[in-house]
C-alpha cells in the first residue's frame, strides 16, 4: 500500500513505526515550525535517513491529484496543522490519527482542554478524513486514565506511546479496520483552539484552578500579571493557607523564584520569564 505521510515531530514515532516496518510510505508533508513549541526537526532527520521527498507546503486539490497520478493509496495525518481536501471520488483513502477519545475532543489542540475540563480519562482514535474536522467513521480507538496531577507532558507522551501502538494494530489488518469503521456515537465536544483567556492565571481564583491551568500549558506557558508586569508562566507549586494578602500581590521573592497571593492560598512561581512586549 502506496502511503503518503502527513504530520510534525508530535506524532514521530508513528513515521517511523511504518518505516521500519517497512510499509511503503514514498512522500511526507510537514508544515514550518518554530522549533521552540512546536517542531518538525525529526521529520526531516527521518525523511533525510530514508531518503524521503519531504515538503512544507499545504496539501491542496491540485496535491490530491498529483498523489492519486502517482498511485497513492492511503494518506496519514497526525497532527497535520492542515485540512486535507475531500477524498470524494477519488481513489486515495485517509485517516487521522486524533490524541482523544472522538467525538469528545474534536479540534486543533484538545490536550490542554483535556486538563482544563477535568477528564478522568484520554485517548487515542484512528478515524476517517472527512469534510468536518474530526468527524470520521472511527476505525480504532483506545483510552487510558489520567492522574489528578497530570500535566501537558505527561498527557502527550501518553498519546504518543499509544499512538504508535495502535497505529501499528490497525495498519497490520487496515482492509478489515476500515470496512468495519463505525460512526462516532455520543454527544459531540468541540474544544477549538484555546484563547489566551484561557491560559491567564487569575489570582483571584483558587490554588487548585491555578495549578491546574499552569499544568494544561506545561512548556508552552500560561500567562500572569505580577510584580508590575505580565509574564509567562511554565511552572509553578500552590498550596492553600489563609491569609490576608490581596489575591495578585507579591509576597516574597528568592533569587529564582516569586510567591504569589492566591485567594485561598500561596502559588511558587518556579519558572517564568517576562511576555513578550
Amino acid at each position: 500500500m502506496k502511503i503518503a505521510y502527513c504530520g510534525y515531530d508530535f506524532f514521530h514515532a508513528c513515521l517511523n513505526e511504518l518505516l521500519t516496518s517497512e510499509y511503503d510510505v514514498y512522500r511526507v508533508f510537514t508544515f514550518p515550525c518554530d522549533n521552540r513549541f512546536n517542531f518538525n526537526q525529526y521529520m526531516h532527520a527521518i525523511c533525510k535517513k530514508h531518503n524521503l521527498p519531504l515538503s512544507e507546503e499545504r496539501i491542496d486539490d491540485d496535491a490530491v491529484k498529483e498523489l492519486e497520478a502517482e498511485g497513492c493509496e492511503l494518506i496519514i495525518t497526525a497532527g497535520y496543522k492542515y485540512k486535507i481536501p475531500a477524498l470524494n471520488g477519488c481513489s486515495i483513502r485517509g485517516v487521522n490519527i486524533h490524541p482523544a477519545l472522538l467525538p469528545v475532543g474534536r479540534g486543533i489542540w484538545p490536550l490542554p482542554w483535556t486538563i482544563l475540563t477535568g477528564q478522568a480519562q484520554s485517548g487515542v482514535t484512528i478515524h476517517k478524513l472527512s469534510e468536518t474536522y474530526d468527524a470520521g467513521e472511527i476505525l480504532a480507538q483506545q483510552q487510558f486514565s489520567l492522574d489528578s496531577s497530570e500535566r501537558l507532558e505527561s498527557l502527550s507522551a501518553k498519546a504518543q506511546l499509544l499512538a504508535t501502538r495502535l497505529l501499528r494494530t490497525v495498519i497490520r489488518d487496515f482492509e478489515r479496520y476500515w470496512e468495519n469503521a463505525l460512526p462516532q456515537a455520543g454527544d459531540v465536544v468541540d474544544w477549538g483552539m484555546p484563547a489566551r483567556q484561557h491560559r491567564t492565571l487569575m489570582w483571584q481564583n483558587g490554588v487548585e484552578e491555578l495549578d491546574r491551568i499552569c499544568r494544561a500549558f506545561g512548556k508552552f506557558g500560561c500567562f500572569g500579571f505580577f510584580d508590575h508586569r505580565n509574564w509567562v508562566v511554565y511552572g509553578l507549586s500552590a498550596w492553600k493557607e489563609q491569609h490576608n494578602f490581596a489575591a495578585g500581590s507579591v509576597v516574597h521573592k528568592t533569587n529564582t523564584e516569586m510567591i504569589v497571593a492566591a485567594s485561598d492560598g500561596f502559588v511558587t512561581l518556579l519558572y517564568f520569564e517576562p511576555a513578550p512586549e
